[in-house]
């Protein structure tokens, strides 16, 4: 890409570019109109024949980690969007599931309690088993992520040997993925 520049070193090629659209004022302050490129290595702008680029290894590294933070995103999103009991979403994060454990251990058998949904509006009267029943559903939930589709994905994505095998890894949480 021709561009004006001022060559900062002649060894390395790096160059500053200029800002702007004037070409009589980077002419008048000694830039040249030169084939230049950013470097995917630091981000530095080059001439284009001394432009330092990644290697094959580390462009699949950079592609690697890419897949880790995504599916570290769908993961925890997969967490998050709760569970659904008698047409009923309810959070699915840490303290509900603490709250419904800690409810069920103090419960009696013929005692319930009214349940708040997800939404903050929706709710269900509950006894002690559909609160287990609640708790089941997201102890499954959280057992299919951590013990299997996550450590499947894991190891999809370190055992890649190309950037085509990680562009073809399918991320998914949904049940039964």
């Amino acid at each position: 890409m021709l561009k004006y520049c001022k060559i900062l070193d002649e060894e390395t090629g790096l160059v500053q570019l200029g800002v702007g659209c004037s070409d009589e004022y980077y002419i008048a302050i000694g830039m040249q109109l030169r084939d230049v490129e950013q470097s995917e290595k630091d981000f530095n702008w080059y001439i284009t024949e001394k432009c330092p680029h990644k290697t094959k290894e580390e462009k699949l590294e950079d592609k690697r980690v890419e897949k880790f933070f995504e599916n570290e995103t769908k993961r925890e999103t997969f967490l998050m969007q709760g569970v659904e009991y008698k047409g009923i979403l309810f959070d699915s994060d840490l303290e509900q599931k603490i709250n419904i454990m800690a409810t069920v251990q103090v419960m009696d058998e013929q005692e319930t309690i009214t349940w708040v949904g997800k939404d903050g509006v929706t709710s269900l009267v509950c006894d002690k088993y559909d609160l287990l029943a609640i708790g089941g559903l997201l102890s499954n939930m959280t057992t299919y992520v951590w013990q299997i589709r996550n450590p499947e994905i894991k190891t999809k994505i370190e055992n890649a040997k190309t950037i085509e095998e990680l562009d073809a890894i399918d991320i998914s949480y949904e049940m039964g993925a």
